[in-house]
């Protein structure tokens, strides 16, 4: 007995489909996963290029980028927003956005600093963000004890690209030993 052709083709076409959006559903259920070490957080929004307002397991939190600082970006403390705060501001919201993001907490420094956030180093689709922020010359390295896990890293980041003038290397006496001086 003889199938049409059409009805054959057809019984084809709808097998194929099925299997392909089979395998596209299967596709989208593949889970990005973070290292050992560090606990996955979602972007709340970012409040400067050195803090952020995240969720961790639906409790909302302050990070402080543990090891940089970042010029100010509002006038609230300084009374006009630093040189730079704004450009290191608008890269962290850019560069995080639509990334897989977790934070890593080092061992030899405070997990919560007196205003209650919380301190450590945040990736971003596993890349470590202050690293790329130093790189970019739109931090610098601070408020380390020594033994910290990535010192030695950022601080050749930092080296990097104060020789390159970068940002914020680019302001001749800009960058101070305890944050920015006024320019």
């Amino acid at each position: 007995m003889k199938i049409n052709k059409k009805i054959f083709s057809g019984i084809i076409a709808l097998i194929l489909f099925f299997t392909g959006s089979f395998v596209i559903d299967q596709q989208q259920e593949i889970p990005i996963t973070v290292a050992e070490n560090q606990i996955a957080i979602e972007l709340v929004r970012t409040i400067d290029g050195d803090t952020i307002v995240f969720t961790e397991d639906g409790e909302e939190k302050k990070l402080r980028l543990l090891l940089i600082d970042t010029p100010e970006s509002s006038t609230t403390k300084t009374g006009s927003s630093q040189p730079y705060g704004t450009e290191a501001k608008d890269f962290l919201t850019n560069y995080v956005e639509g990334k897989k993001l977790s934070i890593e907490y080092d061992p030899a420094h405070e997990k919560i600093d007196d205003y209650n956030r919380v301190l450590a180093y945040l990736y971003a689709d596993g890349e470590l963000i202050q690293e790329v922020m130093v790189e970019k010359g739109l931090a610098r390295v601070g408020y380390e004890n020594g033994d910290e896990l990535y010192l030695s890293k950022l601080e050749e980041a930092e080296q990097e690209a104060e020789v390159a003038n970068v940002n914020i290397w680019s302001i001749e006496g800009y960058v101070g030993e305890y944050g920015f001086n006024k320019k």
